[in-house]
């Protein structure tokens, strides 16, 4: 199988990552249709300057192959001064509010199938507040608004893999899955303050301040987890516990803890699973 050449480190904070996508057949995957490749820049995303309903947003696509549900007077808008899209979400100030991006399930983790899923967004959060964030997989059943539970200090009782901010931690992020509705699982803590690898800088999550999250399954055993490009961690599966073998599209989510209104502004979102 054909696979597109580049070279192995972080790169660009603005770019997706070489490191992260290296081994990803994008040509093959699209040309040939041996799986499946979406990336998400939000050019054609809708420009809505006044709020908007949820009986609009569940007829909403703002990217090819991405759909929103929010609670009413969910606001979307385009963040200024930028090139390229860049889509900003803002929940209502009312208890529990919520609004996710979400795509059809595209992929699955299949131990030691050769079939490889990768994912990445940039982003940024408005406030380091009482809120709730998720980015990940999920399956189709967990693809919602409320795929972070009410109060915002937990995951919904779905499957899913990816990253959460909850409200007892504003500034940390933790690399977590869940298997149906057991406990979520942390693979690791805090990724992006992490000592190692000396490659990384570590930092506390900030408002207004871009970074990228990713994750890779290696088609054996593994899920890589890359903060800023970098490879910070690497979790080995146990069957067992894991969501394997469940059909999984990207969610990226955001809830509102206490009665205020949060906002995430999302620069791109990609992913690819190959499939055959």
């Amino acid at each position: 199988m054909a696979t597109r050449v580049t070279y192995g480190e972080p790169g660009a904070n603005r770019e997706p990552s070489p490191s992260l996508w290296k081994d990803c057949p994008q040509d093959a995957l699209t040309r040939d249709g041996t799986g499946y490749f979406i990336h998400a820049d939000f050019l054609g995303a809708p420009l809505v300057t006044s709020t908007i309903t949820s009986a609009l947003l569940g007829r909403l696509s703002v990217a090819p192959g991405f759909s929103i549900d929010g609670d009413d007077d969910t606001v979307i808008t385009m963040k200024t001064a930028e090139l390229g899209g860049y889509i900003d979400l803002e929940t209502d100030g009312d208890d529990n509010d919520a609004v996710a991006i979400f795509t059809e399930p595209f992929g699955r983790v299949e131990i030691g199938s050769g079939k490889k899923l990768w994912l990445e967004a940039r982003f940024e959060i408005g406030a380091v507040a009482d809120q709730g964030l998720f980015f990940g997989l999920v399956e189709d059943a967990g693809a919602s608004r409320d795929v972070v539970a009410d109060n915002a200090g937990a995951l919904i009782g779905e499957s899913l893999i990816g990253f959460q901010i909850l409200a007892d931690d504003t500034n940390g992020v933790d690399a977590v899955f869940k298997l149906n509705a057991g406990t979520a699982v942390e693979m690791r803590s805090d990724i992006t303050n992490l000592n190692t690898p000396a490659a990384l800088t570590a930092f506390a999550v900030a408002a207004d301040t871009e970074f990228k999250l990713g994750l890779k399954f290696d088609g054996d055993e593994s899920i890589e987890l890359y903060v800023n490009g970098v490879k910070v961690f690497v979790y080995t599966i146990t069957p067992a516990t894991f969501p394997v073998n469940v059909n999984m599209g990207a969610i990226f989510a955001l809830k509102t803890g206490s009665a205020a209104a949060q906002s995430v502004a999302i620069d791109w979102i990609r992913g690819a699973y190959q499939a055959d």
